[in-house]
Order: structure tokens, then C-alpha cells, then sequence
């Protein structure tokens, strides 16, 4: 793992419910929702939702399938309609602020909604993003810069490899997925179709942190089948987190992610207590 992350004061992650409500700290986007219903045409999907998540925080939305973790988590990234309550990104009102909300608030993955074009290489997923995010008269990003952002990939997985492999040897069961080789080559001539699942999810997040925006959102973790997978998503997720922090402290990243059994991110929170600080760690269960 990189030396700068080896160097971070030792701490640990606060388990319990911060109670400086949603705006958090200066210069960050803290989430609020109270009383967070939605109704759908089958019924209830899920209601009356209290959270408050500071900036700079990790909340684990958790809930077996069909409790309605996917609609809560696009519902508070301004991307469906909820029947009632409040709620707030930083200073925008999620209901009648979507739009700016959306702008501040990027998906990083969410089945059906983020996939990743089989064909295309890591490269020009990567290009085609940076594009979108600059002025329309620069329809094209240079290498260099393709490089850098491949480069900030590849260290972050490693560094989550490093984490999982400081773990016992018996932490993970015989079925679960030897470490593969890194397929992100240097230049991101890798295509898509030869990437595993764990790359593919954090190419994902790559692609969604890209505009640095205050608040990352990402659903079903549990789609990656390995245990050890899961462990290095949560590793690359907390690692990248502190990074952020690091480099930008006035613009602190706020993560959201939804599963069925935080075990996993448990097991990560432990082994990284000394390295990482997240402004606090909020469970909300839903069914």
C-alpha cells in the first residue's frame, strides 16, 4: 500500500448514528431524509426513512432483495419521485431541487443503469466520460490524462489486493476466487468483455468519481459472488475515500452503498482502523 496511506493517524471508524444531521461538515454535501416513503403500484416500497449521513461518511443501506434498497438509493440521488417526506443533499431539496441534486450526486453503480459497453476498452469508456465532463469545443482528452486516471485505478486496486492479503489465511473459504492477474493494462487497451466482475464495479466507480462530485452512490455490492471480491470492493471504496480526503479536505467524498450483509465491510473496517477515517460509518436496515 502506498507509504501516504501507511502514515494516516491511527483511528477508528464510528459505528453509531452521527447526530450532526445532513449538512455535515463545511464544504461537503451531507444527506438528510425524514419520513422517506414510496409508493408504487404493488404497494409500499419503502417508508418512513430517517437517515442522516454527515459529509465524508460511508452509509450501508442494508435489506434483503425486494426492500426497496435500489429505489431508496436513486430516490435520494434525485433520480425518482418519492410519495412523501423530506429530504436534503448539502443545501438542495431532493424533491424540488432534482436536477441540482443529480448534478452532485453520481451513480456508480446500479445494474441496467451504469453497464459498461462490452466492446469499448477501458480507455474509451475512460474518454468518452472525460469528454462529457469538458467544454464542448475539447471533444477529445489527451493521453497523458487517460494514463493518470488509469494509473489512480490500478494503485487503488493493488492497494485493496495489499489490504485483503494482510488478512489470515483462513479469513476466506476454499470456494472463494483466487486473485486474478490485473487486466487494466497500463494504457487501457483492455476490453471490457475480459474484465472480471470486481474490475468491472470499480471501472464503474472510476468512471462516476471522475467529476469528483460530493456523493457517490452504489447498489448491491453483493452482486460480486466471491467473498474476497466483495472485501476488495469495500477495500478500493474506503481506500479511494481517504484519498479523496486527503487531496481535497474542503470536498470530502460521501459513499453510499446498499447490501444484503455488511460482514464483509466489517472485516475491511477492522483491518484498515489505522489507515482510513471516514467522518462516521451509518447503518440503516430497511424491511
Amino acid at each position: 500500500m502506498d507509504s501516504h496511506l501507511r502514515t494516516v493517524a491511527e483511528t477508528t471508524a464510528d459505528t453509531t448514528h452521527d447526530t450532526t444531521g445532513g449538512t455535515g461538515e463545511p464544504g461537503g454535501s451531507g444527506i438528510s431524509l425524514r419520513g422517506w416513503s414510496l409508493n408504487g403500484k404493488q404497494g409500499e416500497v419503502f417508508a418512513d426513512v430517517d437517515l442522516d449521513v454527515p459529509a465524508g461518511s460511508v452509509a450501508i443501506i442494508r435489506g434483503a432483495a425486494g426492500t426497496g434498497k435500489t429505489s431508496l438509493l436513486l430516490s435520494l440521488a434525485g433520480r425518482m419521485h418519492v410519495s412523501a417526506g423530506t429530504g436534503n443533499v448539502g443545501e438542495y431539496d431532493i424533491r424540488k431541487q432534482a436536477r441540482a441534486v443529480r448534478s452532485c450526486v453520481s451513480v456508480g453503480h446500479v445494474a441496467g443503469l451504469t453497464d459498461l459497453e462490452k466492446d469499448f476498452t477501458v480507455a474509451q469508456h475512460l474518454a468518452e466520460r472525460l469528454i462529457m465532463l469538458q467544454p464542448w469545443y475539447k471533444p477529445w482528452v489527451s493521453k497523458s490524462t487517460l494514463r493518470e486516471v488509469i494509473g489512480t485505478i490500478r494503485d487503488t486496486i493493488t492497494s485493496a489486493t495489499e489490504v485483503i492479503d494482510r488478512l489470515p489465511p483462513d479469513t476466506f473459504s476454499a470456494s472463494d476466487a483466487e486473485d486474478a492477474d490485473f487486466l487494466i493494462d497500463a494504457e487501457g487497451a483492455t476490453f471490457v468483455s475480459d474484465l472480471s466482475e470486481l474490475q468491472k464495479f470499480l471501472l464503474e466507480f472510476s468512471l462516476a468519481s471522475l467529476s469528483h462530485p460530493p456523493v457517490i452512490v452504489l447498489d448491491n455490492i453483493d452482486f460480486l459472488r466471491e467473498r474476497r471480491d466483495r472485501a476488495k470492493a469495500w477495500a478500493g471504496l474506503l481506500i479511494y475515500q481517504e484519498l479523496r480526503r486527503k487531496r481535497d479536505s474542503d470536498n470530502p467524498l460521501t459513499l453510499i452503498v446498499t447490501c444484503e450483509d455488511a460482514g464483509d465491510v466489517d472485516l475491511v473496517l477492522d483491518t484498515l482502523q489505522a489507515e482510513i477515517r471516514p467522518a462516521s460509518v451509518i447503518e440503516c436496515e430497511l424491511g
